[in-house]
């Protein structure tokens, strides 16, 4: 039975106009956190995390690559991260995949580094080293 709360988050990495990679990120009153949503009941945490990434980016989601799922420690509590990478032709601009109200946005690395200090990420994840 899954616990009640429970919270699973992602983050999609894409190709910039530099063709530099960029994390998605939730713009935070100081800094950033990666998107997350609850896990719900008889869903797994991977079709939870799909399922608002439905909602909040404009992309086709059967084009999601699944990178690397890592642990994260935030305010003392186990929060799956889910990395993904994204790849389309037809997108010019990580800016695309975002609706206007967006309270998502694309970060380089070095913008996040408090982030991910913060997020406490189990291991040397791969993802980190793009």
């Amino acid at each position: 039975m899954i616990a009640k709360n429970r919270y699973v988050a992602c983050t999609v990495l894409v190709k910039d106009e530099d063709d530099r990679f960029v994390f998605l990120v939730k713009k935070e009153a100081e800094g950033f956190s990666f998107p997350a949503t609850e896990v719900l009941p008889r869903k797994t945490g991977l079709a939870c995390i799909i399922d608002r990434m439905k909602e909040v980016l404009l992309l086709d989601v059967e084009k999601l690559e699944l990178n690397e799922l890592t642990n994260a420690v935030v305010a003392n509590h186990r929060v799956p991260l889910f990395v993904f990478n994204y790849e389309d032709e037809q997108i010019k601009s990580p800016m695309e995949l975002l609706p206007e109200d967006s309270e998502l946005t694309w970060e380089h690395s070095e913008k996040i580094t408090k982030t991910l200090k913060d997020w406490e990420i189990s291991g040397v994840p791969q993802f980190l080293l793009i």
